[in-house]
Formats: C-alpha cells, structure tokens, sequence
C-alpha cells in the first residue's frame, strides 16, 4: 500500500491565473489542463491547473497511482507559498486524485466530477482489450459512449486533443486491473478517509446506482451526491457556466 513515505514527487506543468479563492483543477485520464479551458473559473478564483505525471507537459515517470498522483499536486499548491487551502476539481480520474488529496492535505473542498468511488475490478475482457494491441479503438468507443448530450462539436474537440498512452493508462488503471474484490475495496478505503471533516460534492452527469449517495456518505461523511441536468461524462463543459456557477455556491456555502 502506498504511503507518504513511499511517494517521491516531480515537478508538474501547471498555469495559475486570475485573483480570489484557490482552486485547483486536476484533469481526467488522456486529458490535461487545457480540457478546462471552456470553463470561467479565473473569473472568481486563483486557479491552478496542473498536467498529472504522464499528461500534457508533464513528464512521463511512473507510478501513477492517486496517492502519488496528489503528493504531486500538493507540491505544485506548496511551492505557491500560500496558507489558503485550496478547493481541489477532479473529473473523472482526476476526481479520485482529488479525493486521496483531500485524504493526505489540507482541503477546502472537494468537488467530484462524474467519478463514482464504489468501483470493482475490470472484467476480463477489457483488461485484456487495454492491454493489447487494439486498446486505443477501445477507449474511443469507450468515451463516445460517454459523452451523451454533449455538444457533438466539443466531444469532436476532445476526441482531437486526447493522448493515450498506454503505460500510464494500465499504470493508473492498476488496482482495477491486478486487485481481488477484497483487496480493491481496502485499497479505495485508503483514498478516502479525510484528515478533517471536508466538504465534498460529488457531481455526476451520468447516472450512479441509487444507494450511492449513502454508501458514499458512509465513508466520507457528509458528502453530498448531485446529478447535474446535461446527461454526460463531462457536465462542467456541457454547460460551463452552470458548472462555475455551481461552484461558486459550494465554495461560498462553506465559508458561511
């Protein structure tokens, strides 16, 4: 199991622009910073951008598992030499990395983006479709199918801006690939106990099994489950200014 001790960071690609609350934006699988550019959060926070190891400009070293994944996040937050607690964003995988951050440093908040946390290993065939020589034709069928009402012309943009690189694909996609039932659940449980009571949203264009919100609840407590009115993986950019918007209120909701 990974620890603190064990995690060694590197220095990730990141951006920071615009004045107030900190937020920091972590990006899902195959994507980087940019995939957040449709979104206006610079007009209200001090937004932090980073490449996850492996993404963008970042640099390609392994491993990619979420605890390593947020240790490098962190030192991004640390070395902008400021107290405020941040406010971490993570979609899709991006949302598991913000929850181990929230697990390991200190958060304002969480926002989950269309990320269930209740997962189980892959089944066999697709463990074996990523792993071989087809797994790019895969993941592209895989995330069509994901886009749901999203705008068919920003889907099209995704699908061009996309890398996938297959070693950092089976690094993150590890516990679900290697890991028993049992030995999955321990390992998730270790993403998700918070250093304080956090705030944390977890927001899903895409439908989650309807005792969800409490098994969620039961792990991290007082999470809140929402489902967002555009029916996709990527609500914050069907709908970018619902989606800033939505985040605003929840920031403000905890400072009261």
């Amino acid at each position: 199991m990974v620890t603190l001790r064990t995690l060694r960071t590197i220095p990730l690609a990141h951006d920071v622009d615009g004045t107030g609350p900190l937020l920091v934006t972590i990006h899902g699988m195959t994507e980087d910073r940019h995939f957040w550019d449709r979104v206006p959060l610079a007009t209200h926070f001090r937004t932090v951008r980073v490449d996850l190891r492996g993404h963008g400009d970042s640099p390609r070293v392994a491993p990619y598992d979420p605890l390593t994944l947020a240790a490098d996040v962190h030192e991004v937050v640390r070395t902008l030499g400021t107290v405020q607690r941040p406010l971490v964003v993570g979609h899709s995988y991006g949302g598991m990395v913000a929850t181990a951050y929230a697990a390991r440093f200190p958060a304002r908040g969480v926002v989950n983006i269309d990320q269930t946390l209740d997962v189980t290993p892959l089944p066999a065939r697709m463990a074996q479709a990523l792993r071989g020589e087809d797994f790019e034709a895969f993941l592209t069928s895989a995330f069509t199918k994901m886009y749901g009402q999203l705008d068919p012309a920003v889907a099209e943009d995704l699908d061009a801006r996309r890398k996938v690189r297959q070693d950092v694909l089976l690094g993150m996609w590890a516990p679900l690939l290697d890991l028993g039932p049992q030995e999955l659940t321990a390992y998730l449980a270790n993403l998700m106990p918070m250093r304080e009571p956090t705030p944390y949203l977890s927001l899903h264009g895409l439908r989650v099994a309807d005792d969800y919100p409490d098994w969620l609840r039961s792990r991290i407590p007082g999470a809140v489950v929402e489902s967002a009115p555009t029916v996709t993986h990527y609500p914050h950019l069907a709908d970018p200014s619902w989606f800033a918007g939505r985040l605003i209120a929840f920031d403000d909701a905890q400072a009261r």
